[in-house]
């Protein structure tokens, strides 16, 4: 099913979603496609200096209202994702969107030899963080009117691969509890919660993966900005799919 040029002008106008990551990469790209339109974009991420480049590409191109949110994932607590909560319900009515697309790959290295530290990190930036941030904003979303929360996933979440380490169990992990999620949701709330597999693309993250591949061979990010905005839409409400996969919505 192709969902280019599906979506009519303005749709997400007056929307609020809060996009991690969005800094760079695919976060940055999935920001801009938002605020064309007509969504009010939160970005959130740790570089202010990017944040701000973002932010003011947004304004100068888009009649959208974006907030900055500087936060490190990898030192968020309890007491910050409040702060976070708090400063967006003295700026907004409601959190539309929720999309937690920061992630670090850590390194690559045998389960035997990874160690604590850098584990501890990736699974605090890839997982706990989501965790957080779901659990003190969805209260924000419970007034909207079709609320989503989307993981940015990864292939390594459907088979285990050999040195991949804290970031693939740690993107399996978020996997399974965007399940659980909807499962619990699903008869109390309209929040909808996608995991999305963006499959290869080129990104600062894959390129370090895999320094000898040709980055050529690989689509570009802006290739999947639509799959969000699908996942974003009405054209979403109905369907039963959980997992989304580049090339089959």
């Amino acid at each position: 099913m192709k969902i280019e040029n599906i979506f009519e002008k303005n749709f997400l106008a007056k929307k609020n979603i809060l996009v991690t990551g969005a800094s760079k990469g695919i976060g940055r790209e999935v920001a801009m496609a938002l605020s064309a339109y007509g969504a009010n974009v939160i970005l959130l991420a740790r570089n202010e200096e990017y944040l701000n480049k973002v932010y003011d590409k947004i304004v100068k191109t888009y009649k959208t209202s974006p907030m900055i949110v500087k936060c490190d994932l990898n030192e968020i607590d309890e007491d910050k994702a409040q702060e976070i909560a708090n400063f967006l319900s003295e700026n907004i009515s409601c959190l539309d969107g929720l999309i937690h697309n920061a992630a670090i790959l850590g390194k690559m290295s045998s389960i035997i030899d990874y160690d604590l530290n850098t584990w501890n990190k990736v699974m605090q930036t890839n997982l706990t963080s989501s965790y957080l941030l779901t659990k003190f904003l969805y209260p924000m979303m419970e007034p909207s009117i079709n609320p989503r929360v989307i993981f940015t996933s990864s292939g390594v979440v459907k088979k285990g691969r050999a040195f991949w380490g804290a970031y693939a169990i740690s993107k399996a992990a978020i996997k399974s509890m965007s399940e659980i999620l909807q499962d619990e949701l699903e008869p109390i709330s309209n929040v909808k919660v996608f995991n999305f597999d963006p499959g290869a693309t080129r990104t600062s993250m894959r390129a370090f993966a895999y320094p000898a591949e040709d980055p050529s061979s690989l689509k570009d990010v802006s290739s999947l900005t639509d799959y969000y905005l699908w996942m974003l839409s009405d054209f979403s409400n109905n369907t039963d799919k959980r997992y989304i996969e580049f090339n089959q919505v």
